[in-house]
């Protein structure tokens, strides 16, 4: 595993290398022409001091040349400097006749370097001007004076080296100050660790964000949402257990005493009603089992509800009559299905648990309808897709229709009928997390109830 150290080391040092590997060639750069700037002047002036000792007097040129002009560097220098003067042609007219010369062109001074004698020297150029009407060989002459080069490659080496060391000074404690920094900047998250390496396994309370950097709150709100999500999920097993607990508890109960009693019994016919009595138990804790396990997966919680996909609700609806049609043969009542336009019944959504929404509506319609009444499941479209089921039954007063929806919860003088509590309350999960709204009303004339679930017309398809 890589540090932000690391990482930051990685990213800055290289190109922090490079700047100051560039910066060291131009300060060299500048170094040399800030001391060959320093130097010339003084070779210029030399140049410039002989020109002027230099006229030509009835065709002959004559140079007066001062020893101070030669004295360029003052006293202790150590350089060797060399003239001479030239007609324009390269004839030499007094100095060193091979030394190096450059062309001023339109200029009347120049400087550049050259190669005398096997050694680097600077080279100036004057062009002075003769003003002798009897002067037949040029107009002017060319002064031309050269320095060796070993005081000016001290003196820049120096200014370089200088100004190099306190460049890699910079460097170092930018280096340092930055490190610094950012051990400072990631303190927080060195607490947020150690954080959570004290909290308890069970502790899934959100993460305080006071103190934590910017770039790092987004993290921290993921974190956090996460953990929110798993309490959730804990929560509901939790409630699974407790529930699972609360009401298996009874029925199992019931079934080891039924099977005690059975056990007891001489007479067949005494046998037979107890297994009677044990079959009906055992319905009764299945379906309550498996209301259980369906109210449990259809908690948004569990995420099964995001794994959808385009389903056909009137398809779907017909298909779970036609599977409890023997159920409403058996009571007596009428079941009917309704679909106008059932090829625009698309909706988004888990086809499992859709089917579970419409077989828990219609098993509960056909438990509490009398027999002789009627259900009818109905799709239809409007300004939302709709699933409608009504029944002849009793219906729900008003005042105990919020109640319904709550696990468990059982109408008075409903004990009648076998049940659970549990049927509108997986229906309401289901609902929640597809999006979807279930609401309850009166059926025709006033007479029974209508439990309405709409989805939206346009569904966030993907």
């Amino acid at each position: 595993m890589i540090s932000l150290r690391q990482r930051v080391a990685r990213w800055l040092l290289p190109p922090i290398i490079l700047l100051l590997g560039l910066n060291a060639w131009y300060g060299q750069r500048n170094a040399r022409e800030t001391v060959n700037r320093a130097y010339d002047r003084g070779l210029m002036s030399s140049a410039h001091l002989i020109a002027e000792r230099t006229y030509s007097n009835h065709g002959e040129v004559i140079v007066d040349l001062p020893y101070s002009a030669l004295d360029v560097l003052g006293d202790g220098a150590n350089e060797r400097v060399f003239y001479g003067v030239f007609w324009p042609d390269g004839e030499v007219i007094t100095g060193y006749e091979d030394l190096p010369r450059l062309s001023p062109s339109a200029q009347d001074a120049v400087a550049g370097d050259a190669v005398y004698r096997g050694e680097p020297v600077r080279v100036v150029v004057v062009r002075k001007k003769l003003y002798d009407p009897e002067q037949a060989n040029a107009s002017s002459v060319l002064v031309v004076m050269a320095e060796t080069v070993d005081a000016r490659s001290a003196l820049s080496k120096e200014l370089f080296y200088d100004g190099l060391r306190s460049q890699a000074l910079l460097v170092v404690v930018g280096i340092l100050l930055i490190w610094v920094t950012i051990t400072r900047a990631l303190q927080p998250l060195t607490r947020l660790g150690q954080a959570f390496a004290r909290r308890a396994e069970d502790d899934l309370t959100p993460v305080a964000t006071t103190g934590i950097p910017a770039e790092v709150k987004p993290l921290i709100d993921a974190v956090n949402h996460h953990m929110e999500r798993i309490a959730a999920m804990l929560q509901a097993r939790k409630r699974f257990v407790a529930d699972a607990a609360h009401q298996l508890r009874t029925p199992l109960a019931v079934l080891r005493t039924q099977i005690d009693y059975g056990l007891r019994q001489s007479d067949p016919a005494e046998m037979r009603q107890a297994l009677q009595g044990l079959g009906h138990s055992v319905r009764h804790a299945h379906r309550l089992t498996n209301q259980l396990l369906a109210l449990s997966s259809a908690e948004a919680v569990n995420g099964l509800a995001r794994e959808r996909t385009h389903v056909d609700l009137a398809a779907l609806a017909r298909e779970v009559a036609m599977e409890l049609s023997p159920l409403a043969v058996a009571r007596q009542i009428d079941l009917g299905f309704e679909a106008p336009d059932p090829a625009r019944a698309q909706v988004w959504g888990h086809p499992a648990q859709l089917k579970e929404l419409v077989v828990n509506l219609l098993d509960n319609a056909l438990r509490y309808t009398p027999a002789g009444g009627s259900v009818t499941v109905s799709v239809s479209w409007g300004a939302a897709v709709r699933l409608c089921v009504r029944d002849t039954g009793p219906g729900i007063p008003e005042a105990e229709r919020s109640k319904v929806f709550h696990r468990f919860y059982r109408m008075p003088g409903s004990a009648q009928v076998e049940g659970s509590g549990l049927g509108l309350a997986i229906v309401r999960e289901i609902t929640q997390a597809h999006g979807a709204q279930v609401s309850l009303s009166e059926g025709p004339d006033g007479i029974g109830l209508c439990v309405t679930v709409d989805w939206p017309a346009s569904p966030p398809w993907p």
